[in-house]
C-alpha cells in the first residue's frame, strides 16, 4: 500500500510541473503502477483464494488483477475498469500519440482515475489520501481549459488525427456506452465547467469577492482565511491539537517520504525505456534527470541504465553523475569519458580533468599529453589545458580536494569541504536535498551539485585501477 500511495503521489508531483516533458506519458505509467500495487494488495486483503505468486516468483499481471477484481466487487467496480483499460491501451501504444491535442482526454481520463483511486483505498483499506498530503492543485495556464466531452465530439480537432488515435478515442466513447448500457450513472472521465453563483451565507468562507460601490469598477477580494506558524514561544498565541476535526484551529501539515519510493523513481528510469526507441538517451529532460538523482540509490542496477545515466548527465546536462559512473565496468567508463574528450566542450572537460586527477599520475599525464597533441599547433589553447597543468602541479595530498582545486576549509552550503569529506552520510544527503531543489525549481546552484558530487563519490574513484587501466588504454 505504501508503495502504490507513494506512486500516486509522485504522478501528481510529477503532472502539476509547469515545465516538463512527456508530462501525460509518464504520469499514465506511474497511475497504472499504483493501481496495480492497490489491486494486488486487495486481492491479497480478502481474496485469499486467488494466487498472486506463479511459481517463478512473479506476480499476476495488471490486466488479470483488474478482471480479478471487477469479478469481485461487480458493478460498482465496472466504471474504474473501463478508466484503467483506457489508460492501459494508451500506455501501450504511446508511441502512435504524440499529439499534444490529446491531453484534455488524458487529464480528465487522469483526474478521474485518481478520483476512483481515493474512495478505492479510503473503502477498501481505510485510508484517507486528503489527510496524508498537502496537495494544492492551481490551474493557472496560458490555454483555456477544454471540457474531454467538447474535445471528442469536435470533428475539428481530431480530424487529422491517426487511425490508431481515433481508434483510441472511439475506445472511450464505447466504454461510455457500456455504462450507459448497463445503467451506471457514472463516468470514466472528469468533465468540468465554471460558473458563478450569487450567495450570502458567508460566515465560513475561504476568499469574499464582490463589488465594493465605493470604488469604480473594481472587483474587491478578501481573504479570510490565513495559515499560521507554529513556533515555541511562553507569550504565543495557544494552539489546540485535537482528534476532533470540530474543535480544531487548523491543521497540522508534514511531510515524510514513503519507503515506496523506490518504485515511482524505476517507473520514470522505464518511462524513458518506452519513449527512448534505441534505449541510447535520456529523453525525459534535466528535470526529471534531477529527480531521479536525488534518489539514485533505489533505481535498480542495470549496466545500460546507469551508462545512459552517466552518459547523459555528461554529455548532455553536464549534471552529477558519479553516483552511475563508479558502478560501471572500467571499460564503459572510459569509453564515455573519451566521448567527452572527443564532444571537446569546456565545462564538460572539466570533470575529465577532475577523474583523470582521481586516478593517479600516470592518468593524469596522459591526459595532459593528449591535449598537448591535439593543441600542438594553437598558440593560445583551451583554458582547460591550463587547468588540469594546474591540478596536476598542486600540493594538495587529499586527491578529492586537490581535483576540485580547494581547501579543506572551503565553505558550501554552511558545511566545510572537510566535514563533507568526513562524514559520507552528510554529502551524499546534501546532494540529494539540493537536486530535489532543482526538480522543484527552488534552487540553480548546479556548479555547487558537481562540487558535492565528487565530494560524496571522489574517493571511490582514487583506487580505482581497473578504471585507470582503461582511462590510459583508451587515450
Amino acid at each position: 500500500m505504501k508503495n502504490s500511495i507513494a506512486g500516486m503521489f509522485s504522478a501528481i508531483e510529477v503532472h502539476n510541473k509547469p515545465i516538463i516533458a512527456y508530462r501525460y506519458e509518464t504520469v499514465v505509467l506511474l497511475v497504472l503502477n499504483s493501481w496495480e500495487l492497490v489491486l494486488k494488495a486487495y486481492l491479497y486483503k480478502y481474496h485469499k483464494s486467488v494466487k498472486l505468486f506463479h511459481k517463478d516468483g512473479t506476480t499476476k499481471q495488471f490486466e488479470n488483477c483488474l478482471n480479478i477484481t471487477v469479478d469481485k466487487l461487480g458493478k460498482d467496480f465496472i466504471p474504474i475498469c473501463e478508466n484503467l483499460n483506457v489508460l492501459y491501451e494508451y500506455r501501450n501504444q504511446v508511441a502512435h500519440f504524440y499529439l499534444e491535442e490529446l491531453n484534455p482526454i488524458l487529464f480528465s481520463l487522469i483526474s478521474k482515475s485518481i478520483i476512483f483511486y481515493s474512495k478505492f483505498i479510503k473503502t477498501h483499506f481505510k485510508f484517507d489520501l486528503s489527510e496524508e498530503a498537502n496537495l494544492i492543485l492551481l490551474p493557472i495556464g496560458f490555454k483555456r481549459p477544454i471540457s474531454p466531452i467538447d474535445y471528442i465530439s469536435t470533428n475539428s480537432v481530431n480530424s487529422k488525427a491517426s487511425s490508431e488515435l481515433k481508434e483510441f478515442l472511439q475506445s472511450i466513447v464505447n466504454a461510455s456506452r457500456r455504462l450507459n448500457d448497463d445503467q451506471i450513472d457514472e463516468t470514466i472521465f472528469s468533465d468540468f465547467k465554471m460558473n458563478l453563483t450569487n450567495v450570502t451565507r458567508i460566515t465560513n468562507a475561504d476568499l469574499i469577492a464582490g463589488i465594493d460601490n465605493t470604488k469604480k469598477n473594481e472587483l474587491v477580494v478578501t481573504t479570510i482565511k490565513e495559515s499560521k506558524n507554529v513556533v515555541a514561544s511562553k507569550s504565543g498565541d495557544a494552539v489546540n491539537l485535537t482528534r476532533d476535526k470540530s474543535q480544531a484551529q487548523g491543521t497540522l501539515i508534514y511531510e515524510e517520504l514513503q519507503d515506496g519510493i523506490f518504485d515511482e523513481i524505476n517507473n520514470i528510469v522505464d518511462a524513458n525505456k518506452i519513449l527512448a526507441k534505441n534505449n541510447s538517451k535520456f529523453v525525459l529532460g534535466s528535470q526529471l534527470y534531477y529527480r531521479i538523482y536525488s534518489e539514485r540509490q533505489h533505481v535498480s542496477f542495470n549496466i545500460e541504465v546507469y551508462e545512459l545515466l552517466a552518459k547523459t548527465a555528461l554529455l548532455d546536462f553536464n549534471a552529477p553523475f558519479l553516483y552511475w559512473f563508479t558502478k560501471l565496468p572500467g571499460k564503459n567508463a572510459a569509453e564515455i569519458l573519451l566521448q567527452v574528450y572527443d564532444q571537446g566542450k569546456a565545462n564538460k572537460i572539466m570533470s575529465l580533468n577532475r577523474i583523470s586527477i582521481l586516478l593517479g599520475d600516470s592518468a593524469s599525464k596522459k591526459l595532459q599529453t593528449k591535449f598537448a597533441e591535439k593543441f600542438k599547433d594553437q598558440v593560445q589553447k583551451p583554458n582547460y589545458v591550463y587547468s588540469l597543468s594546474e591540478l596536476i602541479k598542486s600540493k594538495q595530498t587529499d586527491p578529492v580536494l586537490k581535483c576540485l582545486k580547494s581547501s579543506s576549509g572551503k565553505v558550501m552550503l554552511s558545511k566545510t569541504f572537510s566535514e563533507y569529506i568526513k562524514d559520507p552520510k552528510l554529502s551524499k544527503s546534501t546532494l540529494s536535498r539540493e537536486c530535489f531543489k532543482i526538480f522543484n525549481e527552488e534552487a540553480d546552484q548546479k556548479a555547487i551539485l558537481r562540487e558535492l558530487d565528487f565530494l560524496a563519490y571522489g574517493d571511490q574513484m582514487v583506487a580505482n585501477t581497473e578504471l585507470a587501466n582503461e582511462f590510459i588504454k583508451q587515450f
